[in-house]
This record gives structure tokens, sequence and C-alpha cells, in this order.
């Protein structure tokens, strides 16, 4: 437990100071040669191009009447920038989106504090963290457990917080920016009364936050142990997604499978590595309790709002959930 609790069940030695955003800064490069070598050969990056996008970046975000607060320090306006391969007008669209679709969904990305009860809760019991190694492409890698989500205590924002966190906190770092992520889903014991507990217009949001919005490259996703009774719904699922984003899914019967493509030594002790998920989960707590003041700070930033626009695909969901909850699955 990293975090101290008031007779209200409040966290002590919250970020005092929220009341400005991080501001413009001078840019230092911190990447060692690989990652900078490999920035230059996926991402176009260089010197250059380092210096002319953050320059636009931060005019477009000065003259957009509809942004009114924003981050404007590198490390941030960088992610957008490599996400995008330095394509200025895709980079701008991005960010813009980004700042929309946290406010629109505040419950899902203010207050990422892992002193709040539920989500360090949540982290606790593996559902969602980060291992402490690298994998052999230098990325780090995120791993979750889902069935440990209770959904008679747990919600559907609960567990988009927990990601959503993660992927923050990380993303502070900018080698991560440029590596990528990695990701591993055991989805053992996973029943339908974890996936009816979301909503039509949550999934299909949930699904273009991920893709469209965050600006995280998703490099490997691993699915282990998916229950026959699921593998529908996954596939339905990843027809919301880009050709890109589903040819690097891969889906493994066993662990047994996935240590093929992911070494065994990275890998929680429970799941054939030496150190176990316990341990693991405290050493990447002490990630997010480094950058928690840069999160809550986020939490300033601010967009006018946008007509919100129906989405056709809500039908298709409400048609599924209610053919699932017809099942009568042990």
């Amino acid at each position: 437990m990293y975090c101290v609790y008031d007779a209200m069940g409040s966290p002590y030695g919250a970020c005092d100071d929220l009341s400005t955003v991080l501001g413009e800064d001078d840019y230092v490069c911190t990447l060692p040669p690989p990652v900078l070598k490999l920035a230059a050969k996926d991402l176009c990056e260089d010197e250059v191009s380092r210096t002319n996008g953050l320059q636009q970046m931060r005019d477009y975000i000065r003259r957009n009447p509809a942004i009114t607060k924003c981050r404007l320090d590198a490390n941030f306006l960088l992610r957008f920038l490599r996400l995008k391969k330095f394509r200025m007008k895709e980079s701008k669209e991005c960010l813009e989106k980004y700042l929309r679709i946290r406010q629109e969904h505040s419950n899902w990305f203010s207050r990422l504090d892992i002193c709040d009860r539920m989500l360090e809760d949540l982290i606790d019991q593996g559902y969602f963290f980060a291992l402490p190694e690298r994998d052999e492409s230098g990325r780090r890698v995120f791993f979750s457990v889902a069935s440990k989500m209770d959904p008679n205590r747990h919600t559907t924002a609960d567990q988009v917080r927990a990601t959503m966190i993660g992927l923050e906190s990380l993303l502070e770092d900018e080698e991560n920016q440029v590596r990528g992520f990695t990701y591993i889903f055991d989805e053992r014991d996973v029943g339908l009364n974890l996936i009816c507990l979301w909503t039509p217009a949550e999934v299909s949001k949930a699904f273009q936050c991920c893709e469209k919005t965050i600006p995280a490259r998703h490099k490997e996703i691993h699915f282990v142990n998916l229950p026959t009774a699921l593998y529908a719904i996954f596939e339905f699922s990843k027809t919301l997604l880009s050709d890109k984003i589903k040819s690097r899914f891969q889906v493994h019967s066993d662990e047994t499978k996935l240590k093929k493509k992911v070494p065994t030594h990275i890998l929680p002790k429970e799941y054939g590595g030496t150190v176990p998920m316990a341990e693991m989960i405290k050493m990447y707590k002490k990630e997010l309790v480094a950058v928690r003041s840069r999160l809550l700070m986020m939490d300033q930033m601010a967009i006018e709002e946008e007509k919100k626009k129906t989405k056709k695909i809500d039908k298709a969901f409400e048609t599924i959930q209610k053919n699932f909850r017809k099942l009568d699955i042990d």
C-alpha cells in the first residue's frame, strides 16, 4: 500500500497545485541511440521534425478557440506526433479527438490516481499491470487477468480506468512512445456476466478510444485461455478494428503456446517466470506513484463540447447482448 487515507476514505498527499497545466518546455532528448535509430526508421523522426512538429502543435493549440487548456510540454505533444509519424494534420486531429474523449468520458479519464481505493484494489488483484522487464523488442508489456474483475464490486469504468492509468503513466517515458506496447490478456474463467456489464455505446467508444484516440502504439496483442463461449463476441469485436490492429492479434489456447511467442522469464512466476505477480504489481505501483502528479494535472485540460453523433453499431451490439443473455452456459 502506497497511499494513506483519512477517516473519510480520501487519500492524503494528493497533488495540491492542480490549477495549472504543464507549460511549454525546452526539449532535451534522452532517448538512447538504438531508440533514436528506431524512431528515425519507423516514425520519420529526427531533430528537425521534432523541433518543427512541436512548434506547429503549440501554435495550433494556442490558436484553436475550442481548446481552452492543454498540456504544452514536449513529452505530451510528442505522443501524437510519433503516433502519426509526424504527419501534422493527423497529429492535430488526434490531439483534438483525445481531448474530446477525455472530456466526454470523464468517468474513464479523470482522477487517474493510484491512491483511489477502487482503482488500487483492481490493480492489486492483477486486473491490469505492467511487467517490470521489457520483451525481446524492447517494449513494456501490459499483463491482464480479466477474471480478477469482480462484477459485484467493480464497474466498467473501473476497468477502463485501470487500463488508462497504465497507458498514461508509461507514456511519460518517451522510449515507450517510440517502441510501443505489448499486451497479454488472460481470459480464463471470463463469463458472460462480465461481458454483459457493457452497454453497446460503451463498447464502441472503448474500441474507438483504444485504437484511434489514445496516443500509444499497440504492437502485439496476445489473448490466452479465451473461453469457447466468448469466441463469437471476440470475432465480432475485431470487426470494429482496423486491419492493421487485427493483424497484431494472437490467440493462444494455453500458456505453453504463449511462451513460444513471449519470453518466459519476463512473465509472472504463476505463468512460468521467476518473480511473483504480487511483487511485479508492487514495482508497477511505484511507477504510477512517480508520475501521479502529472496525471492528476491532466484533469485541468479542457475543450469545448461537440455535438454528439449517433452510432449505427449500437444496434448490432444490442442484438448480440440480447442473444447472449438468453444462453445458459455453465
